[in-house]
């Protein structure tokens, strides 16, 4: 029995080194590639683990305990990534900011059937919170709009004040009215656009909007989609099945780091070229813990961990408890407000999230 502890005492050890090895890609030196995608990517399963581990050794043999103990709190260090513990905003601060919210759309469910009278009516509710949702600027991952009266988007959110725009450039040599993939509507003027398309939807799109005699280069981003079909593996009965239904999740999961590590590239490139201070926001299809978002991280600061509240999951659908969808933004020329993951509209498969944000006073960051 001793020896049997005694191996599964060697085993945690193990466990612990991969751990901290975990925590150092994370924290300080995060690596591109799959493997490195797959290790970050299991940091919350490796937490909870700890954390269970601790009352296990606790009965097992005391001692023990304090190294999983130890593990568990060093988690700690990424609690801002997690966990938002909220704020009140400043009301006039408030008044006198501006506001981006960004959202996957998933295409105002046009996919879905729209001989369904329920499907038709969630695309009308879902138009019309969107015109009303008083952001001053909107950044739509998979969207859609043409010439049909259920889906003429733009017409809808142009009436509502979103006289400016920007699409792929792609789109608009088909019609004003026909536009797929990235969209930034804005309330104010866009006075340059830019855009680059990855594959299929996803891509960057940039807009530098005048803002009362500022100007904030707003990047929308959607970067590469794995598609992961869980809810079909979850079905699987037979062991064929799981194993066929793993191989494949596995293999997306695997092109998903390598294109969005490659695709994070450009995105730097864009930001760093930026004569304005930046917004980047958008589906990054990538959890806080993996190479995009720690590369990010280094490069500007993240809205939820400033101003947000509680885990602030996005994706609507499985794994359901994530959040992959994110604003970025300079912090030496904008100071955030408020930050809101509006977790209650389920038009989507994704939950959109808005952030307020005030320019710097020049000369007060000059005196810092």
């Amino acid at each position: 029995m001793k020896g049997f502890k005694n191996f599964l005492w060697f085993l945690y050890k193990c466990f612990a080194t991969y751990t901290i090895l975990i925590y150092i890609m994370i924290l300080w030196v995060p690596l591109k590639g799959w493997v490195a995608g797959f290790m970050m990517m299991s940091f919350p399963v490796v937490v909870i683990i700890h954390l269970v581990s601790i009352p296990i050794w606790y009965i097992v043999e005391r001692k023990r305990a304090l190294l999983p103990l130890i593990m568990f709190g060093l988690a700690g260090i990424f609690l801002n990534r997690t966990y938002g513990f909220g704020h009140q905003a400043d009301p006039v601060a408030l008044e006198k900011s501006f506001s981006v919210m960004n959202y996957n759309v998933h295409s105002f469910q046009r996919n879905e059937d729209l001989k369904n009278p329920g499907v038709r009516q969630g695309i009308r509710e879902m138009k019309a919170w969107m015109a009303s949702s008083d952001a001053d600027i909107l950044c739509m991952s998979e969207y859609f709009s043409d010439r049909g009266r259920l889906f003429n988007i733009n017409q809808t959110l142009d009436s509502s004040g979103y006289s400016h725009s920007a699409f792929y450039s792609r789109n608009n040599s088909d019609s004003p009215t026909h536009s797929s993939g990235l969209a930034i509507l804005s309330k104010y003027p866009i006075i340059a656009k830019k855009d680059t398309i990855f594959e299929a939807q996803n891509g960057l799109l940039q807009a530098d909007i005048k803002i009362k005699g500022d100007t904030v280069r707003v990047i929308a981003v959607h970067l590469y989609s794995m598609t992961l079909k869980l809810s079909t593996l979850v079905r699987q009965k037979q062991v064929e099945g799981v194993k066929k239904e793993g191989k494949i999740t596995f293999q997306r999961m695997r092109n998903g780091f390598i294109r969005r590590s490659s695709e994070m590239g450009a995105l730097e490139s864009w930001i760093n070229a930026s004569p304005y201070p930046v917004i980047v926001c958008g589906d990054f299809n990538e959890i806080p813990y993996g190479y995009v978002y720690s590369k990010m991280r280094g490069l500007l600061r993240n809205g939820f961990e400033e101003k947000g509240e509680g885990f602030g999951f996005t994706f609507n659908h499985l794994p359901y408890f994530i959040r992959i969808d994110h604003q970025f933004y300079s912090s030496d020329r904008l100071q955030i407000q408020d930050f809101t993951t509006f977790n209650q509209v389920g038009y989507s498969d994704h939950y959109p999230v808005m952030g307020h944000y005030q320019f710097q006073d020049r000369s007060a960051v000059k005196k810092d």
